[in-house]
């Protein structure tokens, strides 16, 4: 319990406000809150692509550090991170800039000017339970595609939550993380809820995957595409049934029976990267809409009279819903 407490502390702090890293960290940790950190680290500098920080130091950590290692011109480039790895990483922490100030408290009354523009659309608040409490924001204006990143839900009790920056390819960001932007028709779905993955993200026609090893709620969409089978002759008739008996964003449940083709082919397409290899540059390919996290374990809104109000990253009102 400590750590899981520990662990959604770390991931709710930015970076630059993270202490350094004091101890070693290797191949084979599990769980483990510094490890999670150093994913984190690692998917700011553009190294760690995996759409989870799981606190696991197996492969993908691995092969992330030896990148970082080389980057900084480090040897060996073995993949431990001990004091050479430890000291680079802290200097760029140091380097990274620090976390806005607070809004100023003359700001609280004044009209923002995405007023009419960003609308809280519908809240779902009755709800005893904080996975089945969500605010979704919808950009209403004719052209302008807006930055919700830093702008405030506040509830009647006056408890903010600050919206994130997310994901806009999860698993694939070369940044740390993205602005959320809105463009217009789009939407935001923040759920009060916690999500394992602590990832925020636009979701797009592969995220189905996710839900394989994380529970979310709202749930992700099971339609990823998938090549028809028919166009995949040179594949064993064995290697074609179980494609064709794999479900919809899942990972094929009996690789270690496949021939090396069947194998090649299920890494290389039915799995997350390489659906978005895949299908990346459909038109359809991204979603409308960007879901958010609170990753609160209490609830957010009243049950059954409230009013929630948008700030922008000034403080200033951008709009109100009453219940």
């Amino acid at each position: 319990m400590k750590n899981a407490i520990l662990i959604l502390a770390l991931i709710s702090l930015p970076l630059s406000v993270w202490a350094d890293f004091t101890r070693d960290l290797y191949f084979g940790m599990r769980k483990n809150p510094d490890v999670i950190k150093l994913q984190e680290f690692l998917r700011s500098q553009g190294h760690f692509t995996y759409p989870q920080s799981t606190g696991n130091y197996f492969q993908i950590t691995l092969d992330a550090v030896k990148k970082f290692q080389k980057a900084q011109g480090l040897s060996p480039v073995g993949g431990y991170f001990g004091p050479q790895s430890r000291a680079a990483a802290n200097r760029l922490l140091k380097e990274m800039p620090s976390p806005a100030s607070p809004a100023p408290a003359t700001a609280l009354n004044k009209t923002s000017p995405y007023k009419d523009k960003i609308k809280i659309s519908y809240v779902s608040g009755t709800s005893d339970n904080p996975q089945y409490e969500s605010a979704t924001l919808d950009n209403r204006s004719d052209k302008e595609k807006i930055s919700i990143t830093g702008f405030m839900v506040e509830n009647s009790r006056g408890e903010r939550f600050v919206i994130p920056k997310g994901y806009e390819l999860p698993g694939f960001s070369a940044s740390a993380q993205d602005l959320i932007f809105l463009r217009p028709g789009e939407r935001a779905t923040i759920t009060v809820g916690k999500q394992n993955g602590q990832t925020d993200f636009r979701p797009n026609l592969c995220t189905g995957y996710f839900d394989e090893q994380n529970q979310y709620t709202p749930s992700l969409s099971r339609q990823c595409p998938r090549k028809d089978t028919k166009n995949l002759l040179n594949l064993s008739d064995r290697c074609l049934r179980i494609i064709d008996s794999t479900s919809y964003c899942r990972q094929a449940s009996s690789r270690e029976f496949l021939d090396s083709d069947c194998s090649q082919y299920v890494n290389e397409h039915l799995t997350y990267a390489g659906c978005v290899r895949d299908y990346r540059a459909r038109q359809d390919f991204y979603s409308n809409e960007w879901l958010v996290w609170m990753q609160r374990s209490q609830e957010f809104f009243r049950n059954v009279r409230e009013k929630i109000i948008l700030r922008d990253q000034t403080g200033a009102v951008v709009d109100e819903y009453s219940y």
